[in-house]
């Protein structure tokens, strides 16, 4: 059994740098593919390394015994380092047809992409020249987003909604099997047409660093919480993008700084907005107590966390699935998983879309309540434990696929 695993969520480099190892692990889903070919098309783009006009070449990468990543670049050709969209569409060709020897030479049997756009484009093309069975899994719910915010799933690369939704459906049309990362995310494929029969579940937990499923009790102490015992802290985890709402979480915080003047906000994660956040924090005047952390690495993130009281989430993917683990509370937005993940458990609250008054108003209630704080706590990290049972994970693919191969 071997697969190829076309994905653009990170670069080895990126996943190294913040101990995203079981990123990487995860695809070999246990025991079951002998060997896994994991393929970035675009890696130099999210590297931020210089653009390269060498003609083709791919950096080859033993991750494991049993995983070999391959990452390409977006511009081989140097007659073409002026029309640069020619030279991208010349370049992925390029990278496909290398990969259809590859994945003839030996004998591939399932290729899997993370997204129904632009690695599901490859994903068909592959199909149709290897014959292997095509899984797209679905980490988002697209309709809900754009809806929602206006956001594309690829901006740079589609411009139009109506595209994306073309490519989508013939996608869709041509897969195999597609599995929902959540079930936020298979109801999005269920939505658009995709028969039951042909979707199941692949739950994100298992792409969750084993770092967080240490007990909270155990972690060490980061060097942020030296002095600062009886603060309590809350923390946002996620891109400081649009689509993340993280400008909801300092209002929620604003809330929550009128009757407990002394609390601290942790956001942790980087993007296009931090200036804009950084300045709305200084019209608040709450700049000494929110702060920006970037992006940090699974380890130190598992270790912040289990020091902070709760977790303030307009909308996270797996990050949620981190704080359960750390044992924090989460108040969040009634938005697409959270409410699914967090209700049944007791391992959250839930408050209207959009209403960061809400937000606010239901972290104070938790610092007004200890006791049921703490019974929140519990319940989040046997959530977590439970969401991320690599056995069972692993039980359910494998029985999916060998059902798609037979």
């Amino acid at each position: 059994m071997n697969i190829i695993f076309l994905d653009t969520a990170y670069t080895l480099k990126m996943a190294r740098a913040r101990a995203l190892d079981q990123e990487f692990i995860s695809r070999q889903c246990g025991d079951f593919f002998q060997h896994v070919w994991a393929i970035n098309p675009i890696a130099d783009l999210q590297d931020k390394t210089p653009l390269k006009f060498e003609g083709f070449k791919v950096d080859i990468v033993a991750f494991s015994e049993n995983q070999t990543v391959i990452e390409g670049v977006t511009t081989y050709y140097k007659i073409l380092k002026k029309i640069a969209p020619l030279n991208f569409i010349f370049s992925q060709l390029r990278l496909l047809i290398y990969t259809v020897k590859l994945a003839r030479a030996n004998k591939v049997n399932i290729i899997c992409c993370t997204d129904p756009y632009f690695v599901g484009i490859l994903g068909v093309l592959l199909k149709f020249f290897t014959k292997a069975k095509l899984v797209i899994w679905v980490f988002g719910n697209y309709d809900d987003i754009y809806e929602s915010t206006g956001t594309l799933a690829m901006p740079r690369l589609f411009k139009r909604r109506w595209v994306e939704k073309f490519v989508e459906r013939f996608v869709f049309k041509n897969s195999d099997l597609i599995a929902g990362g959540n079930h936020d995310c298979l109801q999005f494929v269920l939505n658009n047409g995709v028969p039951q029969e042909k979707t199941t579940l692949f739950p994100i937990g298992k792409l969750i660093s084993r770092a967080h499923q240490i007990d909270p009790l155990a972690r060490s102490s980061d060097i942020f919480f030296d002095g600062k015992k009886d603060v309590k802290v809350f923390i946002f985890i996620g891109r400081l993008l649009k689509l993340k709402f993280p400008d909801h979480a300092i209002f929620a915080f604003t809330e929550i700084n009128k009757i407990y003047p002394d609390a601290e906000l942790i956001m942790a994660g980087d993007g296009e907005m931090r200036s804009e956040l950084l300045a709305i924090c200084s019209d608040f005047g709450i700049t000494t107590k929110v702060h920006f952390l970037g992006n940090l690495d699974q380890d130190k993130l598992s270790n912040l966390m289990a020091c902070c009281f709760a977790c303030l989430s307009p909308l996270s993917g797996r990050s949620l699935v981190e704080v359960t683990l750390a044992g924090l509370p989460v108040i969040a937005y009634d938005r697409d998983w959270q409410s699914d993940y967090l209700l049944a458990s007791g391992a959250g609250t839930i408050v209207p879309f959009m209403d960061w008054k809400a937000m606010g108003a239901a972290a104070i209630d938790l610092l007004n309540s200890p006791d049921d704080a703490k019974v929140m706590s519990r319940r989040a990290r046997k959530l977590g434990l439970e969401f991320t049972d690599l056995d069972t994970i692993y039980a359910h693919e494998k029985s999916q696929y060998s059902k798609l191969l037979a």
